[in-house]
């Protein structure tokens, strides 16, 4: 039995709608897929721009930081020759008599470091303010803060110059450039307690 004429047309017409309809899917979810990979690359450039502002906010307050900077009395900065800073230098210009720092310990401290091109990028003397010394634990710091203070006494003053592998490295830090040999005066008030576990 053949079918009639009206039915072949009603077949004809059911076919080319499920082919239009199976088509129109297949570009739906190709358009789809390009979407989601344009939102996505859309999140990665916004993410990338919101941690490149973060950079530049943290170099920006780290540059502010260093304008207001200023060395302890009685010393200053100077340039130094970046190439001749191969080791940690550990230069008593007072010494102290009070007890010996270890590593584990935690100090309060004076200090204030510069850059091979004889820039303060860091102080506890801010311009117009006293002297803020900080407490920090040894064991917190660059390498060559830890491995030059420990075995000093209470009281001295010491010029460290660290190489970079002992610095930041070559990852720098904010306005610190990287592979940056450092130079800093550090006077040992204390050593603190150390916090006690709550």
């Amino acid at each position: 039995m053949s079918a009639t004429k009206g039915q072949q047309i009603g077949i004809w017409i059911i076919a080319i709608v499920m082919t239009v309809g199976t088509i129109g899917s297949f570009l739906i979810l190709i358009l789809s897929n390009d979407n989601q990979k344009k939102d996505a690359a859309t999140s990665a450039t916004k993410d990338e721009a919101s941690v490149a502002a973060q950079i530049a906010a943290y170099k920006a307050q780290q540059q502010a930081n260093a304008d207001n900077s200023e060395p302890l009395a009685g010393y200053s900065a100077a340039a130094f020759d970046a190439a001749s800073i191969t080791a940690l230098n550990k230069e008593i210009l007072v010494q102290g008599t009070g007890a010996e720092v270890t590593a584990a310990d935690s100090i309060n401290a004076s200090y204030f470091g510069w850059t091979n091109d004889g820039k303060i990028f860091d102080s506890s003397k801010k311009k117009g303010a006293d002297n803020a010394p900080v407490t920090f634990p040894l064991s917190g710091v660059i390498k060559g803060w830890t491995d030059g203070l420990a075995g000093q006494r209470v009281g001295s003053t010491i010029k460290l110059s660290i190489p970079a592998d002992q610095a930041y490295g070559s990852a720098g830090s904010g306005i610190i450039p990287a592979n940056a040999p450092l130079q800093f005066i550090v006077v040992i008030n204390s050593i603190e307690a150390a916090p006690t576990a709550q």
